[in-house]
């Protein structure tokens, strides 16, 4: 009876570290995250733009297309362009540091917000917590 009670507690605990794992990736939760978010693209974001969090962010956005790729602050860079929002996701190899949603101004700039990913020490669903920090971009 012990031996099977250590194995079924030893098998959960693989179960809940391989999904805490795979959770925060670019191809799991992070893939299904930007495809949710499914307007057509009304902006374009292509250039080279000065963040107030993560200074110089260079974004690669096709004309018509709402696929967003680019590098900054040694992160890399993927996300799509919903309506007039930019969805971003700041990844080291294939792992989530941060999201970012970003509204298109009046004046060309970007400004939302940005969190970090959940931790394995913060349990529950999402890609990034629910606390936020302000973030502002300006095209240079």
């Amino acid at each position: 009876m012990k031996k099977s009670l250590f194995v079924l507690l030893t098998m959960s605990l693989v179960l809940l570290f391989a999904t805490s794992l795979s959770a925060g990736t670019l191809n799991g939760r992070g893939k299904a995250w930007l495809d949710a978010q499914t307007d057509a693209p009304a902006m374009n974001v292509d250039g080279t733009w000065n963040s107030d969090v993560f200074n110089d962010i260079h974004l690669v956005q096709a004309v018509g297309s709402r696929d967003v790729i680019g590098v900054g602050y040694g992160y890399s860079l993927t996300g799509v362009v919903s309506g007039k929002r930019l969805y971003l996701l700041f990844t080291s190899g294939n792992t989530v540091e941060f999201c970012a949603v970003l509204n298109s101004g009046s004046d060309g700039s970007l400004m939302g917000s940005y969190s970090s990913k959940v931790t394995r020490l913060r349990f529950g669903a999402g890609l990034c917590q629910g606390y936020s920090r302000p973030m502002f971009m300006t095209k240079k």
